[in-house]
């Protein structure tokens, strides 16, 4: 398994529902818990099934991986799951009783209380939630064959990153990057003042040797150096772009403002990506230790790696609709194959500006009903629906972590 590009065609992908846990999440904690608000979760859990299935029908239902899955097979093994609660215990301090209660359940009773927090029989209330779990790509991400272990800048995504970290060490399915993982959780890294945090969003491999990095409001510039120094050390890439952008709610992720569709059309944020400005600096270094390279915008940089790329601004690039459509997503496609990739279909300026250019906009339930395949798709915007999942904050990129491409 390996991915060379975000363009490639999808080959196996992790996701995950949104479970119980989000319903614990009350108005005095929401901020805590990285929400702006209080979704609906029956209407969640409908949008993402209706995503999850259309993903299934195009890439083959044994390739779409459900995270809670993934964790229950893991913690099958008695030495991993004992190894696990001991962890945790360790890493959060939640007390005896409660750890005393963790090492009783069996391992998908367990599954389900390290990830909603709610015990599935009692319905009791045990650990906090990670209603931040739909964002499965901020877990980490795949670059060419080796794999990164992503450390969360907030706390109440840790637990993600530990239950991360023990599934890719011992699940089968990650045999392939034996002795290939770049695993940011570690003990130092975890101390408060180590300045070390970096999430799945901000990192893009756009070619095989070149990868993008955003410095973000989640991850830091100490956490991209040391991921560059370890991908040249490695020979991993040649490139690592450090696209440093405002620290801000809106553009938590460089996945928020910038994603690609294929080698010829990218969907950006105008006013921070497109257009000169001092919010935004953009500087490569090469392993060959070559003078670092400063661009004036993104557009720039990109247009040198593919030279027929096409600019779609979202919003159609023109105020208040830009801003709007950024802040619900609109920049945050996720690519199935080249020039054919999924978007919400709230976004409704950005998807004229695709249509306008050659795009076909199709909603995923009509692509369910018809049983299209991904062969007989095309330059093609599968939308989905986004009432109450856009209020998560997070869009089709952040809610699909890509473990291979072919």
């Amino acid at each position: 398994m390996q991915i060379n590009s975000e363009i490639q065609t999808l080959d196996k992908v992790i996701v995950h529902e949104p479970n119980v846990g989000i319903e614990h999440i009350s108005p005095e904690i929401a901020e805590q818990l990285l929400y702006d608000d209080i979704v609906f979760l029956p209407r969640m859990i409908e949008e993402h099934y209706q995503f999850t299935q259309t993903l299934k029908q195009l890439i083959g239902k044994e390739n779409v991986y459900e995270f809670t899955d993934l964790l229950q097979e893991t913690l099958t093994q008695d030495a991993v799951r004992e190894e696990l609660i001991e962890y945790l215990f360790e890493k959060e301090d939640f007390g005896l009783g409660k750890y005393e209660l963790l090492k009783q359940l069996s391992p998908e009773q367990l599954s389900t209380v390290l990830i909603s927090g709610v015990h599935p029989e009692t319905k009791q209330s045990i650990l906090a939630p990670l209603p931040n779990l739909v964002f499965t790509r901020d877990l980490g991400c795949v670059i060419n064959d080796y794999i990164l272990v992503c450390k969360a800048n907030k706390n109440a995504r840790l637990r993600e990153n530990y239950l991360t970290k023990f599934i890719v060490r011992n699940h089968n399915l990650f045999q392939p990057f034996k002795n290939k993982i770049i695993d940011f959780v570690t003990d130092e890294n975890l101390e408060k003042d180590s300045g070390i945090s970096i999430e799945g969003g901000d990192v893009m491999l756009v070619n095989n040797r070149h990868i993008l990095i955003g410095e973000s409001e989640r991850t830091t510039l100490d956490a991209i150096f040391e991921l560059k120094a370890i991908l040249f050390e490695k020979d991993i890439v040649d490139y690592v772009t450090v696209v440093e952008i405002p620290n801000e709610r809106y553009c938590m992720h460089l996945d928020t403002i910038f994603t690609l569709l294929s080698a010829e059309t990218c969907v950006g944020f105008s006013p921070l990506l497109y257009e000169k400005n001092d919010k935004v600096d953009i500087v490569t270094y090469s392993k060959n230790n070559a003078r670092a390279v400063l661009h004036p915008t993104l557009k720039d940089l990109i247009k040198e790696l593919y030279p027929t790329m096409n600019f779609i601004a979202c919003g159609g690039g023109i105020s208040p609709f830009a801003q709007r459509e950024q802040w619900t997503d609109g920049c945050n496609f996720v690519a199935a194959k080249s020039n054919v990739a999924y978007s919400y279909e709230r976004n409704i300026k950005t998807l004229q500006s695709l249509r306008d250019n050659g795009f076909t906009i199709m909603n995923s339930k009509h692509l369910l009903s018809e049983e299209l395949s991904l062969d007989q798709l095309q330059n093609t915007i599968i939308t989905l629906a986004s009432a109450e999942l856009s209020r998560a904050r997070g869009g089709p990129h952040c809610m699909t972590f890509p473990i291979s491409r072919k």
